[in-house]
């Protein structure tokens, strides 16, 4: 018989609201609520899910569908979110609001949406009976928005790997679309940057205020600060952002592919990127993933206006082009320290990158043919990150894809909607995600 998607849809949108009522703001997480919920949903269709918390209100829930020997697929997705201003919303952030078509509320695309909607092609797999060539399991999983993972996907690889020992993962970082130069595009998430955050200490002499002198914490720190921050590092052009870019120039005429193809040629690359066919936004992400980033975020120092402090610290939030690791980043940042700056690693992860010689890719490129045939999938790395930064260092041969598609991009003239404000997804987006992710997991996963 086949699926009532209408029936679907009802029930996705009913998973995603209530996942949404639940706050799940990392720190401290609270993810347990989800996972109890997501457990529950899973008993009530006959599987037995496996809830773990790495402490109390951490909370991780699996479970699996038994198939063939083919390397397992795990559609992962993560229930913490990051933190709302509750006065900038047109509705409250964790009210899993249905409005004019539209779910509201905090994690509607980052990543709830996604949580929901692998939840739904779970249960669908056991409820068609689907004959499967390998395992599936289902993982949503605490603490990909603190960054460390120390209480999600990286907890229950160093504690429980056979919960989710997995060749193939379906996650988030990819699915969004684009029109360029009267061509769409879809992305597969293959890739993203390395982390590399750190402090800076700056070392000097105390003193009063009214006697200023040349050992000045505060004033070395902010040369050292200075100098990165209007850094403009080399370029490192990654082997997915060359494929992203051949992608989108094979669709352009002979002008336009010219100036894409030159963004990565270190000589001609910033001038490529004023003729690209790209708004500001577009283009500053681009320059971002062409190389070694820093961004200095937070400063520490002194006590008392009167006194020159002994030291000054500032937080840097350092990401690395693919190819790169901490070893190079030293080598490009260490001319600028200068003297009496000690550089101090606070968090290591190095880029990923994934082959797009993969099955799990072409079955996504085959199905997204059959659903939007006049769209062409490119694959895509992200300058911000998803759980697989804390996979791959545990488990560097699994392939992690992301894909949840869409049909439009989730910005509008309030701007992006991930970790902004009014943060929102349709029910028709919902649905369109659902129904595609199914066809990839059935067709990568059917006997």
């Amino acid at each position: 018989m086949a699926i009532d998607w209408d029936s679907v849809r009802d029930e996705v949108t009913g998973f995603l609201r209530d996942l949404l009522r639940m706050d799940t703001t990392n720190p401290p997480g609270n993810e347990i609520a989800c996972a109890e919920y997501i457990a529950n949903v899973l008993k009530r269709e006959g599987i037995e899910p496996t809830l773990r918390s790495s402490e109390p209100g951490r909370g991780n829930v699996t479970a699996r569908l038994p198939g063939g020997e083919s390397p397992t697929l795990m559609l992962l997705g993560h229930t913490d979110v990051v933190a709302v201003e509750p006065d900038k919303w047109k509705h409250p952030p964790f009210s899993g609001a249905l409005i004019d078509g539209e779910i509201w509320g905090r994690g509607a695309l980052d990543m709830k949406d996604m949580v929901a909607a692998e939840l739904m092609v779970f249960i669908l797999l056991k409820r068609e009976g689907v004959s499967l060539n390998r395992d599936v399991i289902y993982a949503a999983t605490a603490d990909e928005e603190g960054g460390k993972g120390n209480h999600g996907i990286g907890w229950l690889i160093d504690h429980h790997l056979e919960q989710v020992d997995a060749d193939h993962i379906l996650t988030e970082g990819g699915g969004g679309r684009s029109e360029i130069g009267g061509a769409r595009f879809i992305t597969i998430g293959t890739g993203q940057k390395g982390i590399f955050r750190f402090r800076l200490r700056a070392t000097g002499r105390p003193g009063h205020g009214s006697v200023p002198h040349e050992e000045n914490a505060v004033v070395r720190l902010a040369k050292a600060v200075a100098a990165i921050g209007e850094a403009v590092l080399p370029i490192h052009p990654s082997a997915t952002l060359k494929a992203y870019l051949e992608g989108i120039a094979a669709q352009q005429d002979g002008e336009t592919a010219s100036a894409l193809l030159d963004i990565l040629d270190p000589d001609k690359s910033e001038a490529a990127l004023d003729r690209a066919p790209f708004g500001d936004d577009a283009v500053a992400t681009l320059r971002a993933l062409l190389r070694n980033t820093v961004s200095p975020t937070i400063l520490e120092a002194g006590t008392k206006l009167t006194v020159i402090p002994g030291e000054a610290v500032a937080w840097l939030d350092g990401r690395l082009a693919p190819g790169q690791d901490e070893r190079s980043f030293r080598k490009e940042i260490g001319p600028m320290l200068g003297d009496h700056v000690t550089l101090e690693v606070d968090q290591y992860s190095p880029p990923i990158e994934a082959s797009i010689e993969s099955p799990l890719y072409e079955t996504i490129v085959n199905v997204m043919a059959d659903h939007d045939p006049d769209v062409t999938v490119i694959p895509a790395i992200t300058t911000g990150g998803t759980d697989a930064k804390h996979i791959l260092p545990r488990r560097p041969d699994t392939q992690v894809l992301g894909f949840m598609p869409v049909q439009s991009e989730p910005n509008t003239d309030e701007g992006p909607l991930v970790h902004g404000h009014n943060e929102r997804i349709s029910v028709e987006n919902l649905l369109y995600g659902t129904r595609v992710l199914y066809d990839v997991v059935t067709r990568f996963c059917s006997s």
